[in-house]
């Protein structure tokens, strides 16, 4: 009987501990599977970020982190650093001027 009790705590005590957030990202500059790459592989090593995708075709994103590390803010400024529009924040100029072509808005 002890064992399952402490066992019941244990298990409890682990499940309310985590502080997993998820969040959607509004990608509407990206334009091909370069930009996709790149900000998941920029993204995912941002530490406390649990998981990342970005979706092309729907131009947007899901991510998955610890609140206790890391804040959604921190993530889009990663995003514009690199050049893109996120949530609403726009690019960093500069770096959007340093994208390859393909990944530039069409004019």
């Amino acid at each position: 009987m002890r064992k399952i009790f402490i066992s019941s705590l244990l298990f409890f005590m682990v499940s309310c501990s985590s502080d997993s957030s998820t969040a959607k990202l509004e990608l509407k500059t990206i334009q091909c599977l370069m930009c996709s790459a790149k900000i998941e592989e920029s993204v995912a090593k941002i530490d406390g970020v649990k998981k990342v995708s970005v979706d092309l075709k729907g131009q947007s994103g899901k991510i998955v982190y610890k609140a206790s590390l890391v804040d959604m803010s921190k993530i889009e400024d990663v995003i514009t650093e690199l050049g893109y529009d996120v949530n609403g924040k726009k690019a960093n100029p500069l770096a959007y001027q340093n994208l390859e072509l393909c990944c530039k808005k069409p004019q």
